[in-house]
């Protein structure tokens, strides 16, 4: 079994030690940080908020950042124990990437930025990317969260299971044991979907 490496730098830590700060220097030290540094902030706030509403028996003690680069294929994003056992979690943001782009401009200028979206165009493109992907998971059962965050985007819900629909070939053939839609602003699970292998699905 290939060991979990984690990366050098712990979101975890940064998080405690910023609780205990003012606001004002809390944001400044956001400011210092590097964008991969945010980016792993992020994952690890998003991912610790989807456990608490995924109905998964999930040890919040347990949850780890893997780093990427310790292995190839790379590990995912998180390791985390499910019901005392190991499970894996990669995350995708979904997203307009015109969206994306106002929001980085407004949050340096500290404005209000608005526009209309697309959902199945950012779920398939984000989706169809991770399903590419090979993971090093040492055997254990690997999820795929893809979440909704930027722009307070409100994805139309009764559309969602047909727009997973429409890629669950690409799904199949992917590593992944199960899909799931995540609201990241409601902090809610919008769909959870536990994928059936192509071969058996034929069958």
């Amino acid at each position: 079994m290939i060991a979990l490496a984690k990366p050098r730098w712990e979101p975890a830590v940064f998080h405690e030690a910023c609780e205990k700060l003012p606001v004002r220097e809390q944001r400044r030290l956001w400011d210092g940080l590097k964008p991969d540094d945010k980016k792993l902030l992020f994952e690890w706030k998003t991912f610790r908020a989807f456990a608490r509403v995924s109905g998964l028996d999930i040890d919040p003690r347990s949850i780890e950042m893997c780093d990427p680069n310790a292995a190839s294929p790379p590990f995912p994003d998180v390791r985390c124990r499910v019901s005392g056992q190991f499970e894996y979690f990669e995350l995708g943001e979904v997203t307009e990437e015109d969206l994306a782009r106002k929001a980085r401009i407004a949050q340096k200028d500290l404005s209000v930025y608005g526009g209309a979206t697309s959902q199945r165009r950012p779920l398939a493109r984000i989706c169809l990317k991770k399903c590419r992907k090979r993971y090093t998971t040492n055997g254990r059962p690997l999820h795929l969260i893809l979440h909704f965050a930027v722009g307070r985007q409100v994805p139309n819900e009764r559309s969602l299971p047909d727009d997973l629909s429409s890629l669950m070939g690409p799904i199949r053939r992917g590593p992944f044991a199960c899909v799931w839609l995540y609201d990241g602003w409601d902090k809610r699970v919008l769909v959870r979907h536990r994928i059936t292998p192509l071969l058996e699905a034929r069958s």
